[in-house]
């Protein structure tokens, strides 16, 4: 685990629970994603993975109302990279998540 001084741990402890997310924090700070969750765990802090079916809902039905990746990764504060994967993993149909 990269070395950090205990204030860039803090930061990364506050801009977290800010509510940025893991690939954010690593560009603000040039830390590889696994170095800070590596350091946030360490920290205490319970880390937000669960991607919930709302989210989930919403995120089809932005994409399909036209909204690209990037756009609804910026609402859901998620990387557009999970973005992509949570609505491909979703069914064809939305009637049933409407």
């Amino acid at each position: 685990m990269k070395q950090v001084t205990p204030a860039v741990r803090d930061q990364l402890v506050a801009d977290y629970h800010a509510g940025l997310g893991i690939y954010e924090l690593g560009r603000k700070h040039g830390l590889h994603r696994y170095t800070i969750a590596q350091h946030l765990t360490a920290a205490g802090v319970v880390m937000r993975r669960t991607i919930t079916d709302v989210e989930r809902t919403k995120a089809q039905n932005l994409f399909l109302s036209g909204a690209t990746y990037a756009e609804i990764a910026r609402q859901l504060k998620r990387d557009p990279a999970t973005v992509k994967k949570m609505v491909l993993a979703l069914p064809a149909d939305p009637s049933p998540l409407a």
